[in-house]
């Protein structure tokens, strides 16, 4: 079995990325009931993994991506690195895999692993209709979809939040 590594040409990283930035952008209309709320340090977490994992199952998927938005991936990483901050996690790859991933060192810089060097990062199924988003500096991600998508979500994960009043991930 091969381990997730880096997203490495355009053809496969940018209508990702694409995908993932204009959902981020229907974020800022998004009304409450809409979105749930996480603590964007929990994809870190087992608990995180199989949510998403459940999620896809829910709709019939196996593989799911995970990017970095921001720093810019063009013209920071790949600038760098020749290669994208994302990863597309196969169905047959471990919990441990995808942990794993986010720890890797893109190439002479363990300090630029994605788990050290992403300020905002989406999951996203391939493909699915749900979508997260987080945003560090916001200390706060959402999970995004069709109701019946958010009620399963919200009956598995025990660990949503309630944002303050006027809250908005998206500035």
């Amino acid at each position: 079995m091969t381990k997730p590594d880096f997203i490495s040409d355009s053809a496969t990283f940018y209508p990702l990325w694409e995908r993932a930035s204009a959902r981020v952008q229907e974020l800022a209309s998004a009304s409450p009931a809409e979105l749930l709320y996480f603590d964007s340090v929990d994809i870190s977490t087992q608990k995180f993994f199989e949510l998403v994992l459940a999620l896809l199952a829910q709709e019939g998927g196996r593989d799911f991506v995970s990017l970095v938005l921001k720093p810019d991936p063009f013209s920071h990483f790949n600038f760098h690195f020749h290669k994208y901050p994302g990863f597309v996690h196969r169905a047959e790859q471990s919990d441990d895999d995808f942990f794993e991933s986010w720890q890797q060192d893109p190439g002479d810089s363990p300090a630029d692993c994605l788990w050290a060097n992403s300020e905002r990062y989406a999951v996203l199924p391939t493909p699915g209709t749900w979508f997260m988003y987080a945003d560090r500096k916001r200390e706060m991600g959402v999970l995004t979809g069709p109701p019946n998508i958010l009620a399963f979500a919200r009956s598995f994960y025990p660990f949503f939040l309630q944002p303050g009043e006027g809250f908005s991930v998206v500035e």
